[in-house]
């Protein structure tokens, strides 16, 4: 576990590369979450978003990347299908 800040303090993690134009999946995020909390502790992870803005990728692409992060944290919490 890790033990860096005060147990209160929670994490955001950047789970969407936008430097690539290929959209993750849904399952991708999970798992990304998932590692990151047995690394860090349960709870620890409190926000998901991606590393940087969208600004330099097309509409289309930045938009998919949203959805999945959304669906990806959504499987990990288990709203998703």
């Amino acid at each position: 576990m890790f033990r860096g800040p005060r147990p209160e303090i929670g994490f955001g993690l950047g789970v969407i590369d936008i430097k690539s134009t290929e959209i993750e999946r849904a399952d991708d995020i999970a798992r990304a979450i998932e590692r990151a909390e047995k690394t860090l502790g349960p709870g620890r992870v409190t926000y998901v978003h991606p590393d940087c803005g969208f600004w330099m990728l097309k509409r289309n692409i930045a938009d998919g990347k949203l959805r999945v992060l959304v669906a990806g944290r959504d499987r990990y919490v288990g709203r998703g299908a």
